[in-house]
């Protein structure tokens, strides 16, 4: 096992996630490493007719909602943050997995810790988060099973 010394903890608020922050809590311990935790805000896109959105088309983005959520992700990211003892801690808005690959290579993440599973079943179907990361990370990821 390498010496991780940045370790990149995601969290969609699940229990999933929170048993993988658990996890890296106790990887950090054990390397010295300092975590960083990060909570991603999908942006969520409203169609303006359903045909259009079946194509593809410009939807309609709400910046009110986007303000709220990002205000609610960060008080809540806060909560567990403190709770767990990380220092570091930010949400942004965007797409989960390439957000997640980008943080890693700009603040030269050692380990990704992320859950097997988040909030959204569903994306087993069509693809996960947590699999785009594992194929796509620049460093190592633990999946974190329930």
């Amino acid at each position: 096992m390498d010496n991780y010394q940045r370790i990149l903890v995601t969290t969609d608020f699940s229990e999933q996630s929170m048993t993988a922050l658990m996890k890296a809590t106790t990887l950090a311990e054990r390397f010295n490493a300092k975590i960083e935790l990060l909570h991603v805000i999908e942006i969520p896109i409203y169609p303006v007719l359903e045909d259009v959105a079946v194509m593809g088309m410009p939807v309609l983005w709400d910046e009110e909602l986007a303000k709220n959520l990002q205000k609610n992700a960060d008080a809540q990211l806060k909560k567990v943050a403190n709770q767990y003892g990380v220092a570091q801690f930010m949400s942004v808005m965007g797409n989960p997995s390439d957000e997640i690959i980008t943080l890693a290579k700009v603040n030269n993440i050692d380990l990704i810790v992320i859950g097997f599973h988040g909030l959204s079943g569903i994306k087993k179907l069509i693809g996960s988060t947590t699999h785009s990361v594992l194929n796509d990370a620049p460093c190592d990821v633990l999946a974190v099973k329930q």
